[in-house]
């Protein structure tokens, strides 16, 4: 007589078999709002960079800029390239979040974390090189300036589809979330996508230096980056909000010590 053995009992795809540590999670998903914070304010207002200098501008002119604004642009650029590290943490979070959908082995969650990973490297290299430009300013040419500043915009912009590979991670794993009241509200996941279009409207940047594709225009400044920059808080609330949930839930079900 055949005996048949039962089958193995698989793990709920949420459970994970280590304590989880739901502080240090609380804390890596409020380094996004932070992260946010010193891009708006430091980058964009103390360095003059909302709305941006314009593409159209001559040598003369761009190197008068960083003359003229040489403190406040060190002081916004240097916290601004340490600060930018907030983003990858805020991802390990968000990864985090993603594996109560997908699992402890999903490959989106890992995506997403790479994605939020690499995208710091053409930020921070970006930001550097701004930097390097108003510290070396009196002793470089006006061309070297120009020349500076756009190598800083066409990496800046145009290494988006990192960012945009992270976004879809995220956005396809919460659409698969198949709760009642799911981790993350649909009109947070739609945002996602409108954000994961808007970028590539700045794929023109290199061809334009006026206009709504230009690097300060309607369409590839106001529109790709304030989609992005709405995006980051509206989930951030949404992943710090779940590590309560996610306690709860692992608390009742036994898997946490209470």
């Amino acid at each position: 007589m055949a005996i048949h053995a039962e089958p193995a009992t698989a793990p709920a795809r949420n459970v994970s078999p280590l304590r989880t540590d739901y502080t240090t999670w609380k804390i890596l998903a409020w380094t996004g709002p932070v992260f946010l914070f010193a891009i708006f304010v430091l980058w964009g207002i103390v360095a003059h960079n909302i709305p941006p200098f314009p593409p159209s501008a001559t040598p003369d002119e761009v190197k008068a800029h960083f003359h003229d604004l040489r403190l406040p642009l060190m002081i916004a650029l240097s916290i601004c390239v340490t600060m930018t590290a907030f983003y990858m943490s805020w991802s390990v979070a968000v990864a985090r979040v993603m594996e109560r959908v997908e699992g402890p082995n999903g490959l989106l969650s890992k995506l997403e974390m790479m994605g939020g990973t690499i995208t710091c490297a053409p930020v921070m290299v970006t930001l550097a090189i701004w930097l390097t430009a108003a510290h070396e300013v009196n002793n470089l040419t006006p061309g070297i300036m120009h020349m500076l500043y756009w190598m800083g915009w066409l990496l800046f912009d145009l290494a988006y589809f990192v960012t945009s590979l992270q976004i879809a991670a995220i956005s396809i794993v919460f659409m698969r979330d198949k709760r009642a009241k799911k981790l993350v509200p649909e009109p947070v996941i739609w945002w996602g996508w409108v954000t994961f279009a808007s970028f590539f409207a700045v794929s023109a940047i290199p061809f334009v230096t006026t206009g709504p594709l230009a690097f300060n225009g309607v369409i590839s400044f106001w529109i790709a980056f304030f989609t992005w920059f709405f995006w980051i808080p509206s989930l951030s609330y949404f992943i710090i909000k779940p590590t309560d949930r996610n306690k709860a839930e692992d608390e009742a079900a036994g898997r946490v010590d209470a």
